[in-house]
């Protein structure tokens, strides 16, 4: 028994404090009919900015819902993740063809002016790689308009009974895309899986779990992405159903090899962990992994940023043709500004920028720069060799 008192429990993350730079922002993209619109939405009002899932719920959007609870649940589990998130979420016509639906990416990013590094697609129609190629042109699209952005896409699994079934994401040329292939395994997701008879998969913390990490992080990174804090995928399963503790390891490795994004457990260490960060293209491609294709859409956007002011700039030469060395120095310096940023958060090991002297700006009005970067490896093989010896050194 205490004293008699008043207590205060001081709570943190009301304020939803925006992050520093851009690259947490994210959308989710989710079908209902329209008969089926949450309160705050309409067929002329179908996507809203939210920074907590109180404000998910202002709109209607509730827990429990029979049209809506599944989207409660990934918003939920995104703001558990990261609860500084910003999230734009859209819901479109799920009577819409696939290539319309899978467009509407495009309508999520554009009312974000761009903003968005990364969006969630929930479709409860049955996985096909069709799909995946359709989101990945229209991720292509937003890349030639400068918008580029990381596409996590969930489908229904439910139908296929082995994960030895799954197809094979690496036969892909999807660079942009990530599938999801894992789910809670026994506290709200499984319920949900249940009660919809649908995969629910884990995509709102996968997408909280990227909103987190810098771009060059790999969302596997046991020591920072613990995905359950509590019961929420403490028990993994994949999206169809099987328990992720039944299988093989060679099983495992068969799925990881494939290219599916999912969760697992790692033998000595309490928690759930994301096995790897691939996207659906052959595991040769540079950008064969999340944390790849998110760096160079950044390095991208920050070049464009600070050399946009140079467009029909006056370009000197010499009274040979070639470049000056005034103007290669203001192109180099230009092109470089946003990757010393990057190197010195550790985002990119190294660059350089490379200007040919000798290219003919006088008949061609352009000018070319080449820019190499050295990435941020990632750690996903350790190997240790260990064993007795008679005395060291």
């Amino acid at each position: 028994m205490a004293l008699n008192d008043i207590t205060f429990i001081r709570g943190a993350g009301g304020l939803g404090r925006p992050l520093a730079g851009e690259d947490y922002i994210t959308g989710l993209l989710f079908f209902l009919t329209n008969a089926n619109l949450p309160s705050g939405f309409s067929t002329t009002d179908r996507i809203k900015q939210v920074f907590s899932i109180s404000e998910a719920e202002a709109l209607g959007i509730t827990e429990g819902s029979a049209t809506n609870g599944v989207l409660w649940y990934h918003i939920s589990e995104f703001f558990r993740v990261q609860p500084s998130g910003q999230l734009y979420v859209g819901i479109e016509d799920s009577t819409l063809a696939a290539a319309a639906k899978m467009a509407k990416i495009e309508d999520v990013q554009n009312y974000a002016d761009g903003k968005l590094r990364q969006i969630g697609v929930y479709d409860t129609t049955t996985f096909a790689s069709s799909a995946v190629t359709l989101l990945q042109t229209s991720a292509t699209a937003l890349e030639t308009a400068h918008k580029p952005l990381s596409v996590f896409y969930a489908a229904d699994l439910s139908g296929v009974a082995l994960i030895s079934s799954f197809v094979d994401l690496t036969a892909l040329s999807s660079k942009n895309v990530t599938c999801i292939a894992g789910e809670d395994g026994g506290a709200a997701g499984a319920a949900l899986a249940v009660s919809t008879t649908k995969s629910i998969t884990t995509l709102g913390a996968t997408l909280g779990a990227v909103s987190l990490s810098k771009v060059n992080e790999s969302i596997g990174w046991v020591a920072k992405f613990n995905m359950t804090s509590g019961p929420e995928l403490n028990v993994v399963n994949f999206a169809n159903g099987q328990a992720v503790k039944d299988q093989t390891p060679a099983a495992l490795l068969a799925l990881k090899n494939k290219g599916w994004s999912f969760m697992l457990k790692h033998t000595g260490l309490a928690g759930t962990f994301n096995e790897g960060a691939p996207t659906c293209i052959g595991v040769t491609s540079d950008f064969a992994t999340i944390n790849n294709e998110r760096t160079i859409d950044k390095a991208v956007r920050g070049v464009r940023t600070f050399m946009l002011p140079n467009i029909s700039s006056p370009l000197l030469v010499n009274s040979d043709g070639t470049l000056s060395e005034d103007t290669i120095a203001k192109f180099s310096n230009d092109g470089g500004q946003a990757l010393e940023q990057m190197e010195r958060d550790q985002e990119i090991s190294a660059f350089k920028v490379l200007i040919d002297p000798s290219q003919d700006v006088l008949a061609t009005s352009k000018i070319v720069l080449t820019i190499q970067i050295v990435p941020v490896g990632v750690a996903d093989q350790i190997e240790i060799n260990i064993g007795f010896t008679v005395s060291v050194a």
